[in-house]
């Protein structure tokens, strides 16, 4: 099982939205067993250190997140639907690679 932190401004609306797309889109690659966890930047730094997932997908800059090492991948494209199949496969074969 891989664990993805989606992580925007406001951890409402957009990180919601992202993680939906990111799980149909990770499924249309062979990726099912996700836990997506929603977090805003200000509660990002503690749950990567309490729940370290895997990968984290931001909307949002990350300056201020200690990613500990993490990979992260831009959810932009996902947000604006551009160019966001490349992204799934991105993801999907970072992650088999874990």
């Amino acid at each position: 099982m891989f664990t993805i932190l989606s992580i925007c401004g406001s951890g409402i609306a957009t990180s919601t939205l992202v993680s939906e797309r990111l799980k149909e889109g990770l499924e249309g690659e062979g990726i099912s067993d996700i836990v997506i966890q929603e977090a805003n930047v200000n509660e990002a730094s503690g749950m990567i250190q309490n729940n370290r997932p895997d990968v984290v997908i931001s909307t949002t800059p990350l300056d201020s997140v200690d990613l500990d090492g993490l990979k992260d991948f831009s959810g932009l494209p996902i947000l604006m639907n551009l160019n966001a199949k490349a992204l799934y496969r991105e993801i999907a074969d970072y992650l088999r690679t874990l």
